[in-house]
Protein backbone atom coordinates (compact mmCIF):
# COMPACT_ATOMS: atom_id res chain seq x y z
CA UNK A 1 0.00 0.00 0.00
CA UNK A 2 1.34 3.44 -0.96
CA UNK A 3 2.24 5.94 1.73
CA UNK A 4 -0.11 8.91 2.08
CA UNK A 5 2.51 11.37 0.80
CA UNK A 6 3.13 9.24 -2.32
CA UNK A 7 -0.52 9.42 -3.40
CA UNK A 8 -1.46 11.98 -6.05
CA UNK A 9 -3.31 15.17 -5.16
CA UNK A 10 -6.99 14.14 -4.89
CA UNK A 11 -9.40 15.20 -7.62
CA UNK A 12 -13.11 15.61 -6.88
CA UNK A 13 -16.06 16.38 -9.12
CA UNK A 14 -18.66 17.25 -6.47
CA UNK A 15 -18.56 19.87 -3.73
CA UNK A 16 -19.93 17.50 -1.09
CA UNK A 17 -16.85 15.30 -1.59
CA UNK A 18 -14.77 18.24 -0.31
CA UNK A 19 -17.11 20.12 2.02
CA UNK A 20 -19.28 17.32 3.38
CA UNK A 21 -22.99 17.90 3.55
CA UNK A 22 -25.26 20.48 5.09
CA UNK A 23 -24.42 24.12 5.63
CA UNK A 24 -20.78 23.90 4.49
CA UNK A 25 -21.83 22.61 1.08
CA UNK A 26 -24.47 25.34 0.78
CA UNK A 27 -21.87 28.00 1.62
CA UNK A 28 -19.47 26.46 -0.91
CA UNK A 29 -22.15 26.43 -3.62
CA UNK A 30 -22.72 30.15 -3.07
CA UNK A 31 -18.96 30.91 -3.14
CA UNK A 32 -18.44 28.92 -6.34
CA UNK A 33 -21.46 30.58 -7.95
CA UNK A 34 -20.04 34.04 -7.16
CA UNK A 35 -16.59 32.92 -8.32
CA UNK A 36 -18.00 31.66 -11.64
CA UNK A 37 -20.01 34.84 -12.15
CA UNK A 38 -17.06 37.17 -11.50
CA UNK A 39 -14.72 34.99 -13.59
CA UNK A 40 -17.09 35.03 -16.59
CA UNK A 41 -17.78 38.76 -16.19
CA UNK A 42 -14.06 39.60 -16.24
CA UNK A 43 -12.63 37.02 -18.64
CA UNK A 44 -15.63 36.24 -20.89
CA UNK A 45 -15.67 32.49 -20.20
CA UNK A 46 -16.11 30.11 -17.29
CA UNK A 47 -13.09 28.54 -15.56
CA UNK A 48 -11.91 25.10 -16.64
CA UNK A 49 -11.31 23.90 -13.09
CA UNK A 50 -10.80 24.84 -9.47
CA UNK A 51 -8.19 24.08 -6.84
CA UNK A 52 -8.49 24.46 -3.08
CA UNK A 53 -6.10 24.54 -0.14
CA UNK A 54 -7.05 25.12 3.49
CA UNK A 55 -5.39 27.45 5.94
CA UNK A 56 -3.72 25.85 8.93
CA UNK A 57 -2.91 26.35 12.54
CA UNK A 58 0.11 24.86 14.27
CA UNK A 59 -1.02 23.01 17.37
CA UNK A 60 2.62 22.51 18.37
CA UNK A 61 5.68 24.30 17.03
CA UNK A 62 4.79 27.71 15.64
CA UNK A 63 7.71 29.28 13.72
CA UNK A 64 10.16 26.41 14.21
CA UNK A 65 9.42 24.31 11.12
CA UNK A 66 11.86 26.27 8.97
CA UNK A 67 14.59 25.47 11.53
CA UNK A 68 14.06 21.73 11.02
CA UNK A 69 12.06 21.06 14.19
CA UNK A 70 8.85 19.07 14.26
CA UNK A 71 5.47 20.76 14.18
CA UNK A 72 1.91 19.51 14.36
CA UNK A 73 -0.25 21.53 11.97
CA UNK A 74 -3.98 21.12 11.49
CA UNK A 75 -6.07 22.22 8.51
CA UNK A 76 -8.84 24.71 9.24
CA UNK A 77 -12.16 25.36 7.52
CA UNK A 78 -11.06 28.67 5.94
CA UNK A 79 -9.45 28.13 2.56
CA UNK A 80 -8.28 29.58 -0.73
CA UNK A 81 -9.96 28.59 -3.98
CA UNK A 82 -8.33 29.22 -7.36
CA UNK A 83 -10.47 29.16 -10.50
CA UNK A 84 -8.36 28.82 -13.62
CA UNK A 85 -8.88 28.71 -17.38
CA UNK A 86 -6.44 28.27 -20.24
CA UNK A 87 -6.29 30.67 -23.17
CA UNK A 88 -4.79 29.00 -26.23
CA UNK A 89 -4.99 32.17 -28.31
CA UNK A 90 -2.13 33.83 -30.21
CA UNK A 91 1.12 35.14 -28.76
CA UNK A 92 -0.50 38.41 -27.67
CA UNK A 93 -2.72 36.43 -25.29
CA UNK A 94 0.17 34.62 -23.60
CA UNK A 95 -0.29 36.32 -20.27
CA UNK A 96 -1.12 35.29 -16.73
CA UNK A 97 -4.10 37.42 -15.68
CA UNK A 98 -4.78 37.10 -11.96
CA UNK A 99 -7.89 38.62 -10.40
CA UNK A 100 -9.62 38.35 -7.04
CA UNK A 101 -13.30 38.20 -6.09
CA UNK A 102 -12.48 40.88 -3.52
CA UNK A 103 -12.45 44.20 -5.37
CA UNK A 104 -9.79 45.67 -3.08
CA UNK A 105 -7.21 43.63 -5.03
CA UNK A 106 -6.54 44.93 -8.52
CA UNK A 107 -5.85 42.51 -11.37
CA UNK A 108 -2.20 41.54 -11.80
CA UNK A 109 -0.79 40.63 -15.20
CA UNK A 110 2.46 38.76 -15.79
CA UNK A 111 4.20 37.16 -18.77
CA UNK A 112 3.91 33.36 -19.07
CA UNK A 113 7.69 32.94 -18.87
CA UNK A 114 8.35 30.67 -15.86
CA UNK A 115 11.88 32.09 -15.62
CA UNK A 116 10.72 35.70 -15.27
CA UNK A 117 12.27 37.86 -12.60
CA UNK A 118 9.92 39.24 -9.98
CA UNK A 119 10.30 42.82 -8.81
CA UNK A 120 10.63 42.18 -5.09
CA UNK A 121 10.85 45.89 -4.29
CA UNK A 122 7.30 46.38 -5.57
CA UNK A 123 5.25 43.74 -3.79
CA UNK A 124 1.99 42.79 -5.47
CA UNK A 125 -0.52 40.28 -4.17
CA UNK A 126 -0.26 38.34 -7.47
CA UNK A 127 3.34 37.41 -6.58
CA UNK A 128 1.90 34.57 -4.46
CA UNK A 129 0.43 32.99 -7.60
CA UNK A 130 3.72 33.50 -9.43
CA UNK A 131 5.52 31.72 -6.57
CA UNK A 132 3.42 28.60 -7.24
CA UNK A 133 3.78 29.05 -11.02
CA UNK A 134 7.56 29.33 -10.95
CA UNK A 135 7.90 26.57 -8.34
CA UNK A 136 5.84 24.13 -10.39
CA UNK A 137 7.80 24.85 -13.57
CA UNK A 138 11.15 24.54 -11.76
CA UNK A 139 10.12 21.19 -10.32
CA UNK A 140 8.76 19.94 -13.67
CA UNK A 141 12.03 20.86 -15.37
CA UNK A 142 14.18 19.18 -12.68
CA UNK A 143 12.00 16.04 -12.85
CA UNK A 144 12.19 15.91 -16.66
CA UNK A 145 8.44 16.44 -17.11
CA UNK A 146 7.34 17.87 -20.44
CA UNK A 147 4.52 20.31 -19.69
CA UNK A 148 4.61 21.88 -23.15
CA UNK A 149 4.98 25.52 -24.04
CA UNK A 150 3.61 28.05 -21.56
CA UNK A 151 0.02 29.11 -22.25
CA UNK A 152 -2.01 32.09 -21.17
CA UNK A 153 -4.04 31.59 -18.01
CA UNK A 154 -7.00 33.45 -16.55
CA UNK A 155 -7.11 33.12 -12.77
CA UNK A 156 -9.61 34.19 -10.10
CA UNK A 157 -8.81 33.88 -6.40
CA UNK A 158 -11.26 33.61 -3.52
CA UNK A 159 -9.76 33.31 -0.05
CA UNK A 160 -11.38 33.15 3.37
CA UNK A 161 -8.19 32.68 5.42
CA UNK A 162 -7.65 36.02 7.20
CA UNK A 163 -4.37 37.62 6.10
CA UNK A 164 -1.81 38.31 8.80
CA UNK A 165 -3.59 36.03 11.27
CA UNK A 166 -0.98 33.29 11.55
CA UNK A 167 -3.28 30.84 9.75
CA UNK A 168 -1.08 30.50 6.66
CA UNK A 169 -3.14 32.50 4.17
CA UNK A 170 -0.10 32.87 1.92
CA UNK A 171 0.65 29.12 2.05
CA UNK A 172 -2.98 28.32 1.15
CA UNK A 173 -2.72 30.78 -1.77
CA UNK A 174 0.55 29.31 -3.08
CA UNK A 175 -0.55 25.69 -2.61
CA UNK A 176 -3.94 26.16 -4.30
CA UNK A 177 -2.24 28.04 -7.14
CA UNK A 178 0.29 25.25 -7.67
CA UNK A 179 -2.45 22.61 -7.67
CA UNK A 180 -4.49 24.68 -10.17
CA UNK A 181 -1.49 25.06 -12.48
CA UNK A 182 -0.77 21.32 -12.32
CA UNK A 183 -4.38 20.49 -13.18
CA UNK A 184 -4.55 23.09 -15.98
CA UNK A 185 -1.46 21.48 -17.52
CA UNK A 186 -2.85 17.93 -17.02
CA UNK A 187 -0.21 16.93 -14.49
CA UNK A 188 -0.90 15.27 -11.14
CA UNK A 189 2.07 14.86 -8.85
CA UNK A 190 2.33 13.11 -5.49
CA UNK A 191 1.47 15.19 -2.44
CA UNK A 192 5.15 15.42 -1.56
CA UNK A 193 7.32 16.35 -4.52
Amino acid sequence: MAKHEDLPVPIHSKLDEVYGDGSQVEEAQLRFSILDSKFEELFGHLPDLYARAPGRVNLIGEHIDYEGYSVLPMAIRQDTIVAIGKRDAGESEKLLRIANVNDKYTMCTYPVDPNQEIDLKNHRWGHYFICGYKGFHEYAKSAGLDVGSPVGLDVMIDGTVPTGSGLSSSAAFVCSSTIAIMAALNVNLPKVF
